[in-house]
């Protein structure tokens, strides 16, 4: 079995939100599958073009400065900078 490194417990939701890059001018759709405080696991339409750091904008909810930790090809799971 492999152990669990998470430091933060994560909480399934699914939730609409954008990835915001390029200082605001471009954005893609995506549903939050899980979040911690630490960061979240996503679901997109497309891989390609996420850059590496951007901002989550949770519909109704916060924002969030964010970085990739790992990119499947189903999900891309990041961090929140502030955590």
């Amino acid at each position: 079995m492999v152990e669990d490194r998470r430091t933060h417990r994560r909480a399934r939701v699914l939730r609409r939100a954008k990835v915001v890059f390029s200082r605001g001018y471009a954005a893609l759709d995506c549903v939050v599958l899980d979040i911690s405080p630490g960061g979240a696991r996503l679901k997109l339409a497309s891989l390609l073009g996420v850059p590496d750091r951007f901002e989550l904008r949770l519909d109704g909810g916060p924002v969030h400065a964010a970085s990739v930790r790992y990119r499947t090809a189903d999900a891309t799971g990041i961090c929140f900078e502030s955590a």
